[in-house]
């Protein structure tokens, strides 16, 4: 029997997105996979107590911490010098000089340094030195994907032999097509029109937004934009000064975050969904719309194509032209919404948490890799 190390700060957060969505689903599947194994779960904050149940292999421990930032570097790094684990599973961030155990981290992207640009200075700078630490710290790394993959590699040559790509998942029990009745619900609960391109995520630079509404102002159609999710660090103002242009205010609407009670609801209702990012490490979102039977226009770049396959339309996320063409033609031509509900359905079956835990486990308790950068 091993000792497992985790820490929930991601997954206990209130308003969850991708990441803190991922850690929330590894430690759910693993409490359901691995019976066999201790598991010590580390948090800061009061526990969710969804996350705080568990079967008798995982203990909870809370090490307290004041600062906002580096608990998991300095607070949980002086605890596992004190009391070492057999392995630790970190997200991005891994505690500081660790004595005895293996560290496997995953990395969802490494964004700043791809498009720097995208981000505050002070997010780049933490991100840029949190990330740094936890590659050549990392006995063994999982990717999110094929194309996260090729970013470590690519600014982290050394790290190559040590990276195994594990995709995503989606809760498929959640995100179901829609009938007439809960879409009215939905409708009624949000004051929304019947017909509406929906784009769900942080309200940020990074995720275009500021090119969807340019490209939302240049259809034809009496249609409108629903945009739900909370602001980012970067670009909000911009996208709320854009959002109030006299030609589509009336049509563009801002939700803010949405609570998962009404969240699934919500994609279902949508007639399509449009994820205009400019880079992303997996795109659980779009999984999401798909699984819903929601038709999904999304950037043409290669890790969506991991992800939609042949069940999206793409377009170039800095072109509002192209961006407006596409969505278009989804809200002109119903039957081929129709064509990729229905492969979107069967795309999504392709992915699952529970794939991605079990994945996760195979890889930490393999030792046939053992190599640090």
């Amino acid at each position: 029997m091993l000792t497992i190390g985790l820490e929930a700060t991601r997954a206990n957060k209130d308003m969850r997105t991708g990441t803190e969505w991922y850690a929330w689903h590894i430690l759910q599947q693993l409490k359901k996979i691995d019976r066999e194994n201790k598991y010590i779960v580390y948090y800061n904050q009061t526990l969710n107590p969804e996350l705080a149940e568990g079967p008798a292999n995982f203990y909870f421990q809370q090490l307290k911490w004041r600062y906002r930032k580096f608990w998991t570097h300095i607070r949980l790094g002086k605890e596992l010098r004190k009391n070492p684990v057999d392995i630790f599973l970190a997200t991005n961030a891994v505690p500081f000089l660790m004595k005895q155990g293996k560290i496997v981290v995953t990395i969802h992207d490494l964004g700043f340094y791809v498009n720097p640009q995208l981000y505050h200075p002070l997010e780049r700078i933490y991100q840029n030195i949190s990330h740094k630490l936890a590659i050549r710290q990392a006995d063994k790394i999982i990717a999110i994907s094929e194309a996260t993959k090729q970013d470590i590699i690519k600014y982290f040559p050394k790290a190559e032999n040590k990276i195994k790509v594990i995709y995503d998942g989606w809760n498929s029990q959640d995100f179901v097509p829609s009938n007439k009745e809960n879409k009215d619900k939905i409708l009624y609960k949000f004051d929304l029109p019947e017909n509406f391109i929906l784009y769900t995520g942080r309200l940020e630079s990074k995720k275009n937004i500021q090119c969807l509404i340019k490209a939302f102002k240049l259809l034809n159609t009496n249609w409108s934009l629903v945009l739900a999710g909370r602001a980012g660090n970067y670009g909000y103002k911009e996208i709320e000064a854009l959002a109030k242009d006299p030609e589509i205010k009336d049509r563009v609407i801002l939700l803010s975050y949405v609570s998962q009670k009404y969240y699934t609801s919500l994609v279902a209702a949508a007639n399509i969904y449009a994820f205009p990012t400019k880079f992303e490490g997996f795109g659980i979102t779009v999984l999401e719309a798909m699984g819903s039977g929601v038709p999904v226009a999304c950037s043409d770049l290669s890790v969506l194509h991991e992800v939609g396959g042949k069940a999206a339309v793409f377009f170039d996320p800095d072109n509002p032209q192209d961006m407006a063409g596409q969505l278009q033609k989804l809200i002109d031509k119903p039957d081929l919404r129709e064509e990729l509900s229905k492969k979107g359905i069967e795309q999504a079956k392709k992915f699952s948490w529970e794939k991605c835990a079990q994945e996760t486990l195979d890889y930490m308790l393999d030792d046939s890799i053992d190599k640090k950068e």
